[in-house]
């Protein structure tokens, strides 16, 4: 197999975490994906509309190792990015319609808006 990307760390680095080049990379979310596409196999389907598509990754959970179905592109052209949400959105990749979104920024567990620190207050209690 070839050597396509040598650093595919990209997915799993923090907000404000460089890429390891100065150049702004622009993202999406891809869902629905079948078990068995790659991250290879996911950069080539979008490389072949798209030169200027920096890499991909599929997500994995980190415990046990499985496909999640959903995976990562990124971009060097925002152009060539709002193009693809729009034109690959419901393309096949491997044997399934991918479901094509913007990626959003991962907040932190502590940041959930739905997790909010809950104190009791005994002194209510008789």
């Amino acid at each position: 197999m070839p050597n396509i990307i040598s650093d595919l760390n990209w997915a799993t680095l923090g907000a404000g975490e460089r890429h390891g080049d100065d150049t702004l990379d622009y993202t999406i979310f891809v869902g629905d994906l079948a078990a068995k596409v790659s991250d290879y196999l996911l950069q080539e389907t979008f490389k072949a509309h798209y030169p200027s598509v920096k890499g991909a990754k599929v997500v994995t959970d980190r415990m046990t190792g499985q496909f999640k179905g959903y995976g990562f592109v990124r971009f060097g052209d925002e152009s060539e990015q709002l193009r693809a949400m729009t034109e690959m959105n419901r393309a096949v990749c491997s044997t399934r319609p991918m479901l094509v979104g913007p990626a959003t920024t991962k907040k932190p567990a502590g940041s959930l808006p739905y997790q909010k620190s809950m104190r009791c207050n005994n002194s209510n209690i008789p």
